[in-house]
């Protein structure tokens, strides 16, 4: 049997428990307490990590080694400019802490990459070994790697962007959108393949010729 219940129709019980809410309600926003608004999927809507972050992206910042991550946002976070990410800081959400991951290496300046896409000298030996250098055009790598196959010396070695990939490439943990596409910058060749998961670009594994 169903009754009227502020205008609306409802089930035994139900009026009343919409009532015992809303007095909650009012007693906590009183105190100056806050109430979770339900979402489509019966969850509730996002708030803060520990370490700053929304859940569904790096924390601004590099953040300390050991403190809180939250294992529903990016496996890895990244942070610098080198297209290279062994010269950047890399740090892994691994059991709820975050894991400083950076290499440590030095690494060549970009200030000793060519100006322009277009005036790298591909094919022609080139140093230091593993320069990356990240153009709108493409990414080129000064590499001894010939996507499997070693050479005795390094050369230049571009790799033109791809559709619906930026360029140059994205940081990993860095906000995506599109499911599952894979940007390839020259990953057989020193370089590094993303695929946008969850919403973050994310290392992916790419199988190279032997």
């Amino acid at each position: 049997m169903s009754r009227s219940c502020g205008g609306h129709r409802c089930c035994d019980g139900a009026c009343m428990s919409t009532i015992r809410f809303a007095l909650v309600a009012l007693v906590l926003v009183g105190c100056g307490g806050s109430i979770a608004t339900p979402t489509g999927d019966g969850g509730t809507d996002s708030s803060p990590n520990p370490d700053g972050s929304s859940g569904s992206v790096c924390p601004t910042s590099p953040p300390a080694p050991s403190s809180a991550c939250s294992t529903t946002g990016p496996a890895t976070c990244e942070y610098g400019t080198n297209p290279d990410p062994s010269c950047n800081q890399l740090f892994a959400c691994t059991n709820g802490s975050w894991v400083d991951e950076t290499n440590g290496g030095l690494c060549a300046p970009q200030s000793d990459c060519p100006t322009s896409y277009a005036s790298v000298p591909v094919n022609q030996d080139c140093a230091p070994n593993q320069l990356s250098c990240a153009y709108p055009q493409g990414e080129c790598i000064c590499t001894t790697s010939m996507g499997g196959l070693q050479k005795m010396t390094p050369s230049w070695e571009c790799f033109p962007a791809q559709s619906g990939c930026p360029s140059p490439r994205p940081d990993i943990g860095s906000p995506c959108s599109g499911t599952q596409q894979l940007c390839d910058y020259g990953s057989c060749s020193g370089g590094v393949a993303l695929s946008c998961v969850n919403g973050a670009w994310q290392e992916a594994a790419v199988l190279c010729p032997q």
